[in-house]
Formats: structure tokens, sequence, C-alpha cells
């Protein structure tokens, strides 16, 4: 499947210059996002993760070129304030985005443009766009050729092939607030082993 250009978020920005654990790389001091930087970004990612529920990644094509334009160069303005640490500079562009969105949605809307059906929603993992659908998800995949789209049972069974579901029940159990977060499998050389090798993802 497709994927689209990840932008700035919380959890990138964070994560720039630290290990798996959080802590700092040896010699990438200069390289780590301020506290007071990404942690402005929580706000607006919320907004995306709800719009992108509804649209996918949709809404910026339903919209007028120059309307678009603006809406991604804000983007990449934002990210170049996030690698300067610029706290003021973040602080100001996130919250136009954050009104952006939902101008990008009106005005979709405005144009005869419809969201995702509420029994079908999406999420955006690593650039790339997933969707569920309880009904029509034939229609969705024909519809968006470069998304993933599963019906509930296809990803009710995936879950179930294996021991993921299991270990999933029992995790959840234990730690109700739990969320997956990556996954990785044997051979993936991201697990830190100097670490101890941690490779549950929660």
């Amino acid at each position: 499947m497709g994927q689209t250009k990840q932008r700035v978020n919380k959890t990138n920005a964070r994560q720039r210059g630290r290990d798996a654990a959080g802590h700092v790389k040896v010699g990438e001091d200069a390289f780590v996002i301020s506290a007071g930087v990404w942690g402005q970004l929580a706000p607006l990612d919320r907004i995306a993760r709800e719009k992108t529920a509804k649209w996918g990644d949709t809404l910026p094509s339903l919209v007028e070129p120059e309307l678009a334009g603006r809406f991604e160069a804000a983007y990449e303005r934002l990210k170049e304030l996030v690698e300067a640490n610029d706290v003021v500079g973040v602080n100001k562009v996130a919250a136009q985005l954050m009104r952006a969105w939902d101008v990008l949605e009106q005005t979709a809307e405005a144009a005869g443009h419809k969201p995702l059906p509420p029994h079908a929603y999406c999420v955006e993992i690593d650039g790339g766009i997933t969707c569920f659908a309880m009904h029509g998800w034939a229609e969705l995949r024909k519809k968006h050729p470069h998304w993933c789209v599963y019906s509930f049972e296809d990803a009710a069974r995936l879950l179930r092939f294996d021991w993921t579901e299991k270990m999933l029940n029992e995790a959840y159990s234990a730690f109700p607030d739990a969320k997956v977060t990556r996954v990785v499998r044997d051979g993936d050389s991201r697990i830190n082993w100097d670490l101890g090798g941690d490779d549950i993802p929660f």
C-alpha cells in the first residue's frame, strides 16, 4: 500500500535524538527537541487524528490547490521550527494548523464532499492509512487503493491467527490503559539489546 508524507508530530519530535528507552543518545544532545516544543504538538495531533479518523488522508485533496498548498506549507514550516527548538514559533504555527484542519473540513463539506460513513474510521501509521469498516470495505478499497482497508472481521481473524490476541488480552487485563505503539518481529534491528532487549510495545 502507498504511503503519504508523514507530518511532524509529538511522537517523532519527542523521540528525536533519543534511543528506544527515551534516553539521549551519546553525542546527540544538539538534536534533542525540548519538551517546551514537542509538548505543544499534542493538541494539534489530537485534531489531526480526529480528522484522519473521519476523512483518511483525503482532506487536502478535496479543497482548492491554494488552500491545500498553504496547509502543507504550514506543516513544513512547523517542522522547521520544531527542529530549531523555537518555542514561540511552534506555538504560533501549531495554533494556526489547529484552525486550518477545521477550515479544510468545512471547505470540503461546503463543496459537497462527505467523510467516511459512521461505521468506518481511519488511523495513520508510519505515514500510511489503515481503515477499518463494519460494512462497505470492498467499495472503500476500490475508492482508496492506497489505503489498507480491513473489515472488522478481517481484523478479528488476524488477531486470532496466532498468539497475538491471547497476549494482548493478558496485557490489557494487567494494564487496562496500555496500547500498542509499535510491533517488533524476530530479527528486527530496532530492538535495543543494550537496554535489555525489551520488545513489549506498551
